[in-house]
């Protein structure tokens, strides 16, 4: 569980960071719409929502594009 919070955190500090990276747009577009243009501060608190909630493999796979 200690490992999957810290993942979940470092997914999102990388995303608010590199926000125009094509990993930010990869995981964002992945977890909650493949239409997305650009990740914003309410994509990021979607993305918040929808990684407490994800599966342990998916956090996994997020984790793995942004690290």
């Amino acid at each position: 569980m200690a490992d999957r919070k810290k993942e979940i955190e470092r997914i999102l500090e990388f995303v608010r960071a590199h926000r125009n990276s094509y990993a930010s747009l990869a995981v964002c577009r992945r977890a909650l719409d493949q239409g997305l243009s650009e990740v914003t501060e309410p994509v990021i608190a979607q993305l918040e929502d929808y990684l407490a909630q994800a599966p342990d493999e998916e956090i996994a796979a997020y984790y793995t594009i942004v690290m």
